[in-house]
């Protein structure tokens, strides 16, 4: 599962989906799915790729204009844990990423070639 495309979350559904069909039994329950949408402020003096709880807006956050920009509008999760479907990529400027999170570098704003 490592080398999965994770370029957008609909094709981790359709691959539940066959899988699924493969097995004849429900894998996901897109019924009960929640959706969780997060308030992000833009802050220019936060770092690249980072976070912080906005100091404004309760449970929301502040991050600068590129990594807000670089950020994939839907995350698809299973469960608590996110190991199983990270997809590491080293970008040209040398920074390690999970691409199941970012459209393109939130350091550069190199596009990625997967």
């Amino acid at each position: 599962m490592k080398n999965f495309d994770h370029k957008d979350p609909n094709t981790i559904v359709n691959f539940i989906k066959k899988l699924e069909n493969a097995v004849s039994q429900p894998l996901l329950d897109l019924e009960r799915r929640e959706d969780v949408k997060v308030k992000i402020r833009v802050d220019e003096k936060i770092g690249p790729a980072m976070f912080k709880a906005d100091p404004f807006i309760p449970d929301g956050y502040i991050a600068n204009s590129l990594t807000i920009r670089a950020m994939r509008p839907d995350i698809f999760v299973l469960g608590d844990s996110l190991e199983d479907l990270s997809a590491t990529h080293e970008c040209a400027c040398g920074k390690e990423l999970d691409v199941q999170f970012w459209k393109i570098c939130p350091y550069c704003a190199r596009s990625f070639n997967l």
